[in-house]
């Protein structure tokens, strides 16, 4: 098997519209862990909600820039390659700070929605390593083949 099966970038659109999904539902979580009376709130949970609205907007110029006419005046590989490897590290935080938070303090259902959230940050810093790969692939190689060419992997 070779790179170009795991890093096609094909795939791309699908696994923006799954960052999406994963990013709302963090901060959904986020902001239900903040409003629980049980435990007080934390900076992780608090970041959560930056971080997650940060990698909205994020995605969704991504999004919009590749695949509508109207922004595509704005499309630009090598800012995707910079907004997906900028949101690797913040995601990277907001895991290892609700895993500390955790291990510090967990007490019911409190503890199991940070938890989920440590979770979903660690497939979000996954499916982001993903995308900085295939756009500095598509940024490396732009000139001579199309985004849809997956052959220089």
């Amino acid at each position: 098997m070779g790179l170009s099966e795991y890093f096609d970038s094909r795939f791309k659109f699908r696994v923006h519209i799954i960052q999406l999904m994963l990013t709302f539902l963090v901060i959904i979580l986020a902001i239900v862990r903040v409003s629980m009376p049980e435990a007080p709130p934390q900076r992780a949970h608090i970041m959560g909600i930056a971080i997650g609205i940060k990698s909205i907007l994020f995605v969704l110029y991504q999004v919009l820039t590749e695949h509508t006419q109207r922004y595509e005046k704005w499309a630009s590989k090598k800012t995707n390659l910079i907004l997906n490897c900028v949101d690797i590290p913040f995601w990277a935080a907001v895991m290892g700070l609700l895993m500390s938070a955790n291990g510090q303090y967990c007490v019911g259902s409190s503890c199991a929605v940070s938890w989920i959230m440590a979770l979903l940050a660690l497939v979000l810093l996954f499916l982001c390593l993903w995308a900085a790969v295939v756009s500095y692939f598509e940024f490396r190689y732009s000139g001579a083949k199309t985004s849809r060419d997956t052959s220089y992997v």
